[in-house]
């Protein structure tokens, strides 16, 4: 897969994609596998150092999470941990694994609520608009069928994290920089919000949540993760309403998941605790 993107000139774009400067080759050896010398890697790039954190966002991140549960008071909630995604590429082409989320062009966060999707629930995704903080060129978050790794349903700095966040944040100077999306299975009379249909993602599907913030604006790659604030995602749900399946069942469909795609050795979690 080869993404391309961020192109100023609309005739210079078409002429690429007219002609995309690609190409594929399989070289299927006649010798042993063992014998086969690999051609040497290059250096891997270095990511692009902004001089702040976003330190200065985290009081105002932290009220917006306050608002954000006040606003869900009465129902059933929970937070999962977030992780910052950062492989060592290096060792997964040595010891021939799958490898995810390899390239320093963006920063990768992942969250795995560790609950199902009932028609009674919704996610909330909280977070910094990394495009409006000056940490990158685009930002997305999407959710994800963690069987099928599918994007279900999404939203970027393009047009909805933008004012997302001013309901809760009123008068905040800061607020542009925040935003606050719901994913519900109806967002009629909701603003703010992504349609999740039954028809897209099963009652009992396993969801992963993934946060990308693409090129420093002032670099060639993307900035680094350790001085960005991750994303967080908050669910609700109406407790008199709920199965018993959702309780039951979800445990152990989130254990396999997080073995598979995010195992220890590769992820570092932002524990996020309670106001």
């Amino acid at each position: 897969m080869m993404r391309t993107g961020f192109f100023n000139d609309a005739e210079e774009r078409d002429n690429y994609f007219r002609d995309i400067p690609l190409s594929i080759l399989r070289i299927t050896p006649k010798i042993a596998r063992q014998s086969i010398s690999p051609l040497p890697r290059p250096p891997r790039n270095p990511r692009s150092v902004n001089i702040t954190d976003q330190s200065y966002l985290l009081a105002s991140y932290r009220e917006l999470g306050r608002e954000v549960r006040k606003d869900l008071f009465g129902v059933k909630e929970l937070e999962s941990n977030t992780k910052v995604i950062e492989a060592e590429p290096d060792l997964c082409i040595d010891d021939r694994t799958k490898c995810f989320f390899e390239n320093t062009d963006a920063a990768y966060f992942g969250n795995l609520p560790g609950t199902f999707f009932p028609s009674n629930g919704h996610f909330v995704a909280i977070g910094v608009n990394h495009v409006e903080a000056g940490y990158a060129r685009y930002s997305s978050v999407s959710l994800y069928d963690a069987a099928t790794l599918i994007a279900i349903g999404s939203f970027t700095n393009l047009k909805e994290m933008k004012g997302s966040a001013d309901r809760y944040l009123p008068g905040n100077p800061l607020s542009d920089q925040l935003y606050a999306i719901s994913f519900r299975r109806n967002c009629t009379n909701y603003s703010h919000c992504i349609d999740v249909p039954e028809s897209s993602l099963g009652l009992v599907a396993a969801t992963i949540f993934m946060e990308r913030a693409y090129l420093d604006p002032n670099g060639s790659k993307g900035s680094d993760p350790a001085i960005m604030l991750p994303f967080r995602i908050i669910y609700g749900e109406d407790p008199s309403l709920i199965p018993s399946l959702w309780k039951s069942g979800a445990k152990g469909v989130y254990k396999r998941v997080r073995d598979v795609l995010f195992p220890a050795e590769e992820v570092n979690s932002f524990q996020w605790p309670l106001p």
